[in-house]
C-alpha cells in the first residue's frame, strides 16, 4: 500500500474537516467506507475518495437524507443524478418561497408592534384603512371556548390554503348589540388578512375612514371603549356602518398578562354615496 495515496481515519477526517465519529458512522451504515482495512483493523482512505466525500457533503447540504445518498451512490448514473438534482432544485425553490414568506411575516409583525408602541390608546381618532379580507366563522353558542376553537379552525384553514401572509384574529360586533349595551355578546370570529385569499370563501371589508378607539385590558370591560367611541361619533355627527371590527393589537404574542392586551375597535364612516 502506497502511503502517499492513503490516509488514516484521523488524517482523512482532518483533511475533510469532519470528526472521526462521522466517518465511523458512515462506514457502519454502508454510505462511505474506507478503501482498505488492515489486518489489525485500521481504516485507510484513498486520496481519490475525497471527491466522493465532497459529493456526500454537498448532498447533505441540500438536505438529502443519508439513506437516499447511499442509494444514489450505489446506483448512480447520469439519468439518476439528473433526476435527484431536479427534485432537490424544486425543493430549494419551495424553501426559498417559504423563507420569503417568513421574512415578510416577520417584517409585518415588527411593523404592527412598532405601530402599537407609538399609538396613544387613550385617544379616539379617525383612521384610513385599505380594503381588507376576512375568513368568517360562526359561533352558535357564543361561548369563549367555542370562539377560540373556531379561531383555531380558521387559522388551520388559512394555512392549508397555502396563504403565508400575516393575519389578525378579530371579531364582528353588531350595532344592534351595541345600542342595547350588549358589548360582550359574539356569534362569530374572523381572520383578518391584508391580501386577497387565493382560494376558499372569504368576505371583503371595505376600505375607508374608520372611527377608531382602543381598549386596554380584559375584553369583558370593552363596553367602556364603545362608550367613548359612541360619544365621539355623536359629537362629530357621523353616520357609520352597522357593524364594528374588534382586532387585537397587543395579544399574548406580545403581552404576558391579559390586563396588557389591547383591542382596536373600529367602525367605518359612511359617506354620502353609502347612505
Amino acid at each position: 500500500m502506497d502511503r502517499h495515496e492513503y490516509m488514516t481515519t484521523g488524517e482523512f477526517a482532518s483533511a475533510m474537516g469532519v470528526s472521526k465519529d462521522t466517518l465511523f458512522h458512515y462506514d457502519d451504515i454502508g454510505l462511505f467506507c474506507p478503501e482498505k482495512v488492515s489486518e489489525n483493523g485500521y481504516r485507510y482512505y484513498s486520496i481519490y475518495q475525497m471527491e466522493t466525500f465532497d459529493t456526500i457533503r454537498m448532498l447533505r447540504d441540500l438536505g438529502m437524507p443519508l439513506k437516499e445518498i447511499r442509494d444514489m451512490l450505489a446506483h448512480r448514473s447520469p439519468e439518476r443524478v439528473m433526476h435527484v438534482f431536479a427534485e432537490r432544485e424544486q425543493q430549494i425553490d419551495r424553501e426559498i418561497e417559504k423563507l420569503r414568506a417568513m421574512k415578510q411575516w416577520l417584517s409585518r409583525r415588527r411593523e404592527k408592534i412598532a405601530d402599537a408602541e407609538k399609538t396613544d390608546f387613550s385617544e379616539v381618532t379617525i383612521q384610513a384603512f385599505p380594503e381588507r379580507y376576512y375568513l368568517y366563522g360562526h359561533v352558535a353558542d357564543g361561548l369563549e371556548k367555542s370562539i377560540y376553537r373556531k379561531t383555531s379552525e380558521l387559522i388551520a384553514e388559512f394555512k392549508k390554503s397555502g396563504m403565508r401572509s400575516d393575519y389578525d384574529a378579530a371579531y364582528i360586533q353588531y350595532d344592534e348589540n351595541v345600542q342595547k349595551g350588549k358589548f360582550t355578546e359574539y356569534d362569530n370570529t374572523i381572520l383578518l388578512v391584508d391580501e386577497r385569499p387565493a382560494t376558499g370563501q372569504y368576505e371583503i371589508l371595505p376600505g375607508g375612514r374608520y372611527i377608531t378607539a382602543y381598549h386596554v385590558g380584559h375584553w369583558m370591560n370593552i363596553g367602556q371603549t364603545y362608550e367613548r367611541l359612541l360619544q365621539y361619533k355623536e359629537q362629530h355627527h357621523l353616520k357609520t356602518e352597522s357593524f364594528y371590527i374588534e382586532r387585537y393589537v397587543v395579544d399574548n404574542f406580545i403581552a404576558k398578562e391579559i390586563e396588557d392586551y389591547v383591542t382596536e375597535v373600529a367602525v367605518r364612516i359612511l359617506d354620502e354615496s353609502d347612505r
